[in-house]
């Protein structure tokens, strides 16, 4: 029972610095956008899309040899996995933005920023989510990688955490999955083995 407590503590907690770090994560992107507002640095970001365009036409000439209607699919892709838009662009190939170049940058350092503010707290707080799944089922069998250092394990769980609550979930789910599969095939070995 006190494994049940100490994994629910755990996580509980996990779930609370990724609140913490996705609210401080708002208030950075909202100071950013004051300021951006109010010194007009949309001229820096068109400065930084006519450099990219720019490179992209000239030295790396992706039209010419991927053709209009295949850039503009992977183009798509992108802007789908990046930005959350799935709506085609209406052109063959799409038109480059101030405003989609500044919100892929910002969304990318915004990442970073997290995954760093993450990983502070989980070593300010000696978060290791590996550590207490492993000591619970005294097996690594759920585990593709059997972590040894604790200070990697923080690492790894101060980036998770710093990624949001997603990422959380689906880490929290997948150990889940593991260990209902591990159950069931002990019941299957018991099974045989009674049979047996």
């Amino acid at each position: 029972m006190d494994v049940l407590l100490d994994i629910t503590v755990l996580f509980a907690l996990a779930l609370a610095l990724c609140f913490l770090v996705e609210r401080f994560m708002e208030i950075v992107k909202s100071l950013y956008d004051l300021l951006d507002s109010r010194f007009d640095w949309f001229k820096y970001w068109t400065k930084k899309t006519y450099r990219i365009r720019n490179t992209l036409e000239n030295r790396l000439r992706i039209v010419e040899y991927a053709g209009k209607r295949n850039t503009a699919i992977v183009l798509n892709k992108f802007k789908e996995k990046l930005m959350n838009e799935a709506e085609p662009s209406e052109g063959e190939v799409p038109v480059l933005s101030g405003d989609l170049v500044r919100a892929v940058t910002i969304k990318a350092y915004s990442k970073i920023i997290g995954i760093t503010a993450g990983i502070l707290l989980a070593f300010w707080m000696k978060v290791d989510l590996f550590d207490v799944f492993q000591s619970a089922m005294s097996d690594s069998s759920l585990w593709i990688v059997n972590i040894k250092s604790q200070s990697w394990r923080i690492v790894i769980s101060g980036a998770i955490i710093g990624l949001g609550t997603d990422p959380l979930h689906k880490f929290i789910r997948t150990i889940e999955n593991r260990r209902e599969k591990k159950e069931q095939r002990e019941k299957v070995q018991t099974k045989k083995e009674v049979a047996s």
